[in-house]
């Protein structure tokens, strides 16, 4: 009987991971062309029986997880290892495969829907816990996994030789731009705040993402 359900399980896990690799395009394709409407999307989802959310695409946490995952591989496939694991100083001595690095990576990537759905909260004058920041960290994942990818590319030009700076700034820029302008509009909706609140609100939370990720950054020698 073990061995049955452990087959079962198999069954299982090979039938979810197939579904991913059908739902993710789905899903970043959304979240690229319709941001705001995705991110409504997760919140009418969530008000549904567990066992009926998210039957069109990935849900929002592992859509975000497998985007880090896949932008890390294509680093790899590009440039090779990060310098966070041939270094060998301060913080990055305690980083030696890609496994570790991964794992920095997505606590790393998912401060950006923490932090969002904090400040939406706060922008919305709601008590900052778990039932509050749910909802809103779901709908964050959607939009801040387009945001991931677009920054990994950029951090790829950079490796290359300096005509590509430009390249990869403007493509940075872009991005933080598109990115701090969806949160504006989406906290705006979902809060019904002013657009003075909404802005100030979303460009700070970029801010404190931004500040952090440079902070780790620095204490890795660079990721």
């Amino acid at each position: 009987m073990t061995f049955l359900h452990i087959l079962k399980s198999l069954d299982e896990l090979l039938y979810e991971v197939a579904l991913w690799l059908l739902f993710y395009p789905r899903t970043l394709w959304r979240s690229f062309r319709h941001p705001l409407r995705t991110m409504q999307y997760a919140l009418d989802e969530l008000e549904k029986d567990e066992d009926s959310q998210f039957l069109e695409t990935l849900r929002p946490p592992i859509f975000l997880l497998i985007t880090v995952i896949i932008a890390h591989v294509i680093e790899l496939a590009v440039v090779g290892d990060s310098k966070v694991i041939t270094s060998h100083s301060g913080a990055a001595d305690l980083i030696d495969d890609d496994r570790g690095l991964v794992i920095l990576r997505i606590v790393a990537f998912a401060l950006f829907p923490v932090v969002m759905a904090a400040v939406e909260a706060a922008v919305a004058r709601q008590p900052i816990n778990r039932d509050t920041l749910r909802a809103p960290f779901n709908a964050q994942c959607f939009l801040a996994a387009p945001f991931v990818l677009v920054l990994n590319f950029a951090g790829i030009v950079l490796r290359y030789p300096y005509w590509a700076d430009i390249i990869a700034i403007i493509s940075a820029a872009a991005a933080s731009i598109a990115y701090v302008w969806a949160e504006v509009l989406w906290m705006k909706r979902a809060t019904g705040a002013g657009w003075q609140r909404s802005i100030i609100g979303s460009a700070g939370g970029y801010v404190i993402c931004v500040a952090a990720l440079g902070l780790m950054a620095w204490l890795l020698g660079g990721a």
